[in-house]
C-alpha cells in the first residue's frame, strides 16, 4: 500500500528537521526528539510517533 501523500504532507517537515539534527518539538514534547503528529483525514485519522534515533558517528 502506497504511503498516504495527505500524511506526508503533514510529517514531512517534522521528518526533515529531525533529519537535519534540529529539536523536532522543543517545549512541547518531554524529549525533544519525539513529536506526535496526526494525519489531515478527519474520517480515517491515523497517529504517527516520530523519533530521532541518534548515534555516534566515528571516524
Amino acid at each position: 500500500m502506497p504511503f498516504c501523500s495527505e500524511a506526508w504532507d503533514v510529517l514531512s517537515r517534522y521528518i526533515y528537521t529531525g533529519l537535519q539534527g534540529g529539536s523536532i518539538m522543543k517545549g512541547w514534547m518531554k524529549k525533544e526528539n519525539e513529536m506526535i503528529a496526526c494525519c489531515s483525514d478527519g474520517t480515517r485519522p491515523v497517529i504517527f510517533k516520530i523519533e530521532r534515533i541518534d548515534y555516534d558517528q566515528k571516524e
